[in-house]
């Protein structure tokens, strides 16, 4: 028989972590130190485009397609350089935000702004992280154009004859079907490496193929309701956190809305979402605690807060 597992029961002690490690005292280089590695964290998961102003004219074109007809081997190089770039870009961030998500991780379990020390000692595992989440985004990309490729050979005779018919139909009905169960299960895998595999890693020190192989044999399997309702109370909190990040960029007129300065001001969202995975994990036994409950000097209460107290670890007042 399995424990039972909530996902309310967490809210609470993470909620304590948080205001233990931020305000508990406060201390300003802390907060940018940690800021910091949230900031890193959070490279490959928001972010807007302002390429957005390119002329368009109606020469452009004409003019393009002229040119790449003379100098189409050019092209073919520029082309292949620029895809190269890209790649090489992407996979810059994808492993600087892996890197930056032990890091946050570490500041948090271990209460302490650093950034060389948990940058060296978790390199294998951001590293494995990395290319695990690149491989998954190539997954994604593979996926994609197949289920696109499938709905277009639905629709080939339609395309062919130039009519819509029953074939256009079940085209958009099928494309429909896979474009929201694709949408389903990229938004399960990356709740699932977030949540799961990558504490996972940082607590057993392994791979990134052996903790999602753990994890979801440990974690998920056992209490798959619960890993559903999980994902169902993550998105109503950040309802919330959203709310709040949106009063926080309108009260400092968009300053807050830049890069590091939001991942500072709202380094309470941040810190308290992780402390909120790692304590719905700890329900799994001893083998997967992160925070010790109690002092070992004075049994201060690490998840209480009691009043009057002013341990952690440990300077009792």
């Amino acid at each position: 028989k399995h424990k039972k597992i909530s996902v309310i029961d967490p809210i609470t002690p993470a909620w304590n972590h948080m205001v233990r490690i931020l305000f508990k005292p406060f201390e300003f280089k802390k907060w940018l130190t940690l800021g910091f590695c949230a900031f890193l964290s959070q490279c490959t998961e928001g972010g807007g485009s302002g390429f957005n102003n390119f002329p368009t004219t109606g020469n452009t074109f004409p003019g393009m397609y002229g040119w790449i007809e003379n100098n189409f081997s050019t092209f073919i190089t520029i082309a292949c350089l620029a895809l190269f770039a890209i790649l090489a870009l992407i996979f810059f961030v994808v492993w600087i935000s892996s890197r930056g998500k032990f890091m946050l991780i570490d500041g948090i379990v271990k209460n302490r702004g650093a950034i060389s020390e948990p940058w060296n000692e978790y390199k294998r595992e951001g590293n494995s992280l990395c290319l695990f989440s690149f491989g998954v985004m190539l997954l994604y990309i593979i996926v994609f154009v197949v289920l696109g490729a499938i709905s277009f050979a639905i629709a080939i005779p339609d395309v062919q004859s130039q009519e819509f018919t029953g074939f256009g139909i079940a085209a958009i009905v099928v494309g429909s079907i896979f474009l929201l169960l694709y949408i389903l299960a990229s938004v399960f895998v990356a709740f699932f490496i977030k949540i799961f595999v990558i504490p996972a890693m940082y607590i057993k020190r392994i791979s990134a193929v052996e903790a999602w192989k753990i994890a979801w044999v440990e974690l998920h399997q056992p209490n798959r309701w619960s890993s559903v309702l999980l994902l169902l109370m993550v998105l109503l909190l950040s309802v919330g956190a959203g709310s709040i990040a949106m009063f926080a960029t309108c009260a400092t007129c968009c300053i807050g809305a830049l890069p590091y300065v939001s991942s500072v001001l709202l380094l309470p969202i941040a810190v308290f979402f992780t402390c909120y995975s790692l304590c719905y994990i700890q329900q799994f036994g001893a083998e997967w605690t992160f925070f010790r409950n109690m002092c070992r000097f004075c049994s201060y209460d690490m998840q209480g807060l009691e009043e009057g107290h002013s341990c952690p670890e440990c300077g009792k007042s």
